[in-house]
């Protein structure tokens, strides 16, 4: 695709994709928030997915940085872990903030293997 407006288009389409479907999951919660967990997952296992194929370097970008960048979200790992600390729940807080590090990556490492 030698067309960077194009491009540029695709990656904020598939953006809002990704954010659209990220509103939606991050509403399973619980004592833990799990929607943030599987939005983290799944985007992480995406980047994975995409990476071990051999897919053109747009369309790569369009994948990783449009739709997995939409469906994840640092800021509300963040939120979360605010939310929990400012109640007093610093365990949760902590529980929340290591699951959204290390499942992310064990799904990105288990998607990269299988890929």
């Amino acid at each position: 695709m030698s067309n960077p407006i194009l491009l540029t288009l695709l990656i904020g389409v598939f953006g809002g994709i990704g954010s659209v479907a990220r509103v939606f999951m991050i509403r399973w919660g619980g004592v833990l928030p799990f929607g943030l967990f599987l939005t983290n997952g799944l985007a992480a296992g995406l980047v994975g997915y995409v990476h071990a194929g051999n897919l053109i370097q747009d369309y790569l970008i369009i994948a990783t940085v449009g739709l997995a960048g939409g469906l994840s979200t640092f800021s509300g790992i963040a939120k979360a872990g605010f939310d929990f600390y400012h109640r007093g729940r610093i365990a949760q807080m902590l529980l929340t903030v290591a699951i959204n590090i290390v499942f992310p990556l064990l799904i990105l490492t288990l998607a990269l293997w299988l890929g």
